[in-house]
């Protein structure tokens, strides 16, 4: 039999308005993921009107032999829901005052002062509209170009990052681009006077009362971290220098289940969660609606002619989401979706060592839904 594990919550599903039937279906699909070795362990956090009224895991933390359970307090890398954190610290510096959407990047940056990259803004940069380096493997490419931390032979990254040229021009499509919120990063650190990973810390992890939310693990939780394979222990227990290297702004965060929900709750409270506000009311309504308008994108075999985003942040799939549902995912796999229609946050976790197993996503946010009264 599956071992479980629930963390604290709130309220009974009842409560809330939630199908209490559909969590064991949600407990029953996660545990046969695992059992067909397409997931090595998952958790969920979900709530309604602000109280949690789901809160588990089940499988093994580690891929190593005689792992611990994975708990609900554990630590997991989240890889690109570091982007929902960079697209706030940007939203933060605009509603400030110090950075403005149409601005072109290349007055901050002086690497974008050239014909070809003068005109990208920092909108088509938190947009993925701004042509710059897709990621690897993005647009079905058979031999993907190396990820831009990889790159080589210049004497900065961003000189890196811009080399070659531009795949569409900025503007016209729609293209994943983690080597552009690398940028934003920079662009954090520049506008702000403060180094971006401190920034991110200090200014949204520490308000919001994320304990357990680092750039770097302390050496003391590396065992309460979940890791898939002998490359992610390196990536938690690493500690090179990074001088010159990118602004971890586009997947470097370690996370919690309850740490990644206290930021959409955030989102769905209007800016504030727990006495702090983070962001206007009309900051929040800017990030969470469409910004798009007849851009294409045919990214990982797609063919839309008229795709949605919003500042930094996915709008719904087709799928039984609510339309308006928005927030982020990440490789390996975590994310945070939020329904404001519904009232409604939930969190997953669903690491596994394979390369994609889409119903452990698509398939796990559809029964989550389904429970909504």
């Amino acid at each position: 039999m599956p071992v479980y594990h629930d963390g604290r919550t709130d309220a009974a599903p009842e409560e809330v308005g939630y199908d209490p039937e559909r969590l064991q279906a949600l407990d029953t699909h996660l545990t046969g993921l695992i059992r067909d070795n397409k997931l090595q362990c998952a958790g969920y956090l979900l709530s309604r009107d602000g109280r949690i009224f789901a809160h588990r895991t089940t499988g093994k933390l580690t891929h190593l032999e005689n792992s611990p359970d994975l708990k609900p307090d554990s630590i997991r890398k989240t890889y690109s829901v570091t982007k929902f954190f960079t697209a706030v610290a940007i939203m933060q510096l605009i509603e400030e005052g110090k950075l403005y959407l149409e601005q072109a990047v290349s007055t901050l940056l002086p690497q974008f002062d050239t014909p070809l990259h003068k005109g990208i803004t920092v909108f088509q940069l938190l947009t993925h509209t701004s042509g710059v380096y897709p990621d690897p493997g993005a647009f079905l490419e058979p031999y993907p170009t190396a990820w831009f931390e990889g790159l080589r032979g210049y004497d900065d990254w961003i000189t890196a990052v811009l080399s070659g040229p531009l795949p569409f021009k900025p503007g016209e499509q729609y293209a994943y681009s983690s080597a552009s919120f690398a940028i934003l990063g920079e662009v954090v650190s520049r506008a702000s006077g403060i180094p971006y990973e401190r920034y991110v810390i200090e200014r949204i992890a520490e308000p919001l009362g994320m304990t357990r939310t680092f750039f770097e693990v302390p050496d003391h939780l590396h065992g309460e971290v979940c890791v898939t394979g002998d490359w992610q222990v390196h990536e938690c227990t690493s500690r090179e220098d990074r001088t010159g290297k990118p602004p971890r702004a586009g997947n470097g965060l370690f996370s919690t289940l309850e740490d990644m929900w206290r930021l959409g709750q955030m989102m769905l409270n209007g800016g504030t969660f727990g006495g702090a506000r983070l962001l206007s009311r009309k900051t929040v309504e800017a990030m969470t609606r469409n910004q798009l308008s007849g851009v294409k994108t045919s990214v990982w075999g797609s063919n839309t002619p008229d795709y949605s985003f919003g500042l930094g942040l996915s709008l719904a799939a087709p799928t039984i989401e609510t339309p308006g549902t928005y927030g982020h995912e990440g490789f390996g796999r975590s994310g945070v979706k939020v329904d404001p229609a519904e009232r409604f946050v939930a969190v997953f976790i669903v690491p596994t060592g394979i390369q994609w197993a889409p119903l452990s996503v698509i398939g796990t946010r559809a029964v989550m839904w389904s429970g909504l009264l």
